[in-house]
């Protein structure tokens, strides 16, 4: 290419050449002609001449490019060049404009106050002990370790005391409802059993009639009284109809923790912190069958599949699963909590709630084995001692050492799709530090639930891949 231009340029040279030279004498034309050397003029061309030539094309592409172009037509040119560059520019801007306007409405819907599902906390001045809901009415009780029984009325917007009374001598370890809310029964550290009236709070059984040998630790209602528990292991039988006990048994050696009172199916289940439990037959009034001893306490147990499984938690983060008239040993074993398991609710056949000794509340499937996630937690990772689920059973509310009570709303557990599986968090025999960091992360991974207070930071970048 570079030497067909420098043709062109010499042949247009040489035609000027000889049109300015028509004047001059032959023997000058002959000296210019002898003077000039290819190679000489050819290095000339292409340093001066040529580089002048390709100045003068603007765009060889056109056929028109050498003919004149007004001043008009280059100037609109120019506005359109400029008006696309300005485009181009322009879109890059809006759609990063768009994108933190994206991250600006996220963060702000994240931190936008949200209308209540569940009432707020309750603050308390002394350390709670137990609670319990009120069966068809919005009230709960709660009593605490100076004796006293407070009631509260909840609601979404707030929660207003009702009422405030001084029962027990001491401390009082356990409040329940009766079946239909018309008694409210305490058991405490002075080792009576009493009952309320919820109308017009007055004692219902006078003096101190309804004792235990020992401390009460434990309390369940039934159809016409309630079953007790003590520290060092006598379980008893009141009948309130006449104030008595109809069942008195000794079979533990430690305290009595938790019941389960199943009268269509005639018996009554009690774990103990010596790692046993031991059915009850109510047709009968007499200790039935005990199991094996375990390897740590069993603080609690409810039951599962229309009443045909009970489920005990223990110290040891381990569910044992034992089937219908076999309590001697367990059928199934569900492991993978990091800590102690407090407290347990059954909130449909298959889900159960655990209230675990790091201060969360999980949500587990048992039939097949699945962690669902979390459904509340403690400030401060306070160990979760006792949780009720209300008479409508959509709310629970749950209590700790952080002198609170906290009320979640688990509606949502009733829609949920249980087909996708989550692994527990099985602890394996690890060291110490190890153990720690394991269950750290594990945490983290933990799926939050509706009405856990935590995000997931899967659920939170959700919409920036859509």
């Amino acid at each position: 290419m570079l030497e067909l231009k420098e043709e062109t340029v010499m042949g247009s040279q040489e035609e000027s050449d000889e049109d300015d030279s028509d004047a001059e004498s032959n023997d000058e034309g002959d000296e210019s002609e002898d003077s000039s050397d290819p190679d000489e003029d050819e290095v000339a061309d292409v340093g001066e001449e040529a580089g002048k030539a390709l100045k003068q094309v603007e765009n060889p592409l056109y056929q028109d490019s050498g003919s004149d172009v007004s001043d008009d037509s280059d100037d609109d040119d120019s506005d359109d060049d400029s008006d696309a560059d300005d485009k181009d520019e322009a879109k890059p801007k809006q759609d990063s404009i768009d994108d933190e306007d994206d991250l600006i409405a996220t963060l702000k819907n994240a931190r936008a106050k949200k209308i209540r599902e569940s009432p707020p906390d309750i603050k308390l001045k002394e350390s709670a002990t137990d609670l319990s809901f009120h069966p068809e009415e919005n009230l709960i009780s709660v009593v605490n370790i100076q004796g006293e029984v407070s009631v509260f009325k909840f609601a979404n917007e707030e929660n207003t005391l009702v009422k405030k009374l001084k029962v027990h001598k001491s401390g009082v370890r356990c409040v329940e409802y009766s079946h239909d809310g018309s008694r409210l029964i305490t058991a405490g550290q002075d080792r009576c059993l009493k009952i309320l009236d919820p109308e017009s709070w007055k004692l219902l059984n006078g003096g101190d009639s309804m004792v235990h040998p020992s401390p009460l630790y434990s309390l369940a209602p039934t159809n016409h009284g309630a079953v007790s528990g003590d520290e060092d292991g006598t379980v008893k039988l009141w009948d309130f109809r006449t104030n008595k006990s109809v069942l008195s048994s000794k079979r533990f050696d430690e305290f009595v923790s938790a019941f389960h009172v199943d009268e269509d199916r005639n018996i009554i289940i009690a774990a103990s912190g010596e790692g046993t439990i031991q059915s009850y037959d109510l047709r009968m009034n007499k200790a039935d069958t005990q199991s094996e001893v375990y390897s740590s306490e069993l603080n609690c147990l409810c039951a599962v599949r229309e009443g045909t499984k009970v489920v005990v938690g223990s110290g040891e983060g381990v569910l044992y699963l034992f089937n219908q008239g076999q309590y001697g040993y367990h059928s199934d074993q569900y492991p993978g909590h990091p800590d102690a398991i407090n407290n347990l609710l059954a909130v449909t056949d298959n889900v159960v709630l655990t209230g675990c000794e790091d201060g969360t509340i999980r949500a587990l499937h048992l039939f097949p084995h699945r962690f669902i996630g979390q459904v509340g937690h403690h400030e401060g990772d306070m160990p979760i001692e006792k949780m009720d689920v209300s008479g409508a059973g959509d709310i629970i509310a749950s209590i700790g050492h952080d002198n609170r009570v906290k009320f979640w709303n688990i509606s949502y557990l009733e829609k949920m799709e249980y087909e996708r599986k989550r692994k527990p968090l099985v602890q394996k025999n690890k060291v110490q530090k190890k153990k720690k960091l394991v269950e750290s992360v594990a945490r983290e991974l933990e799926h939050q639930l509706p009405s856990s207070g935590r995000i997931n930071k899967r659920d939170f970048f959700q919409g920036f891949k859509d």
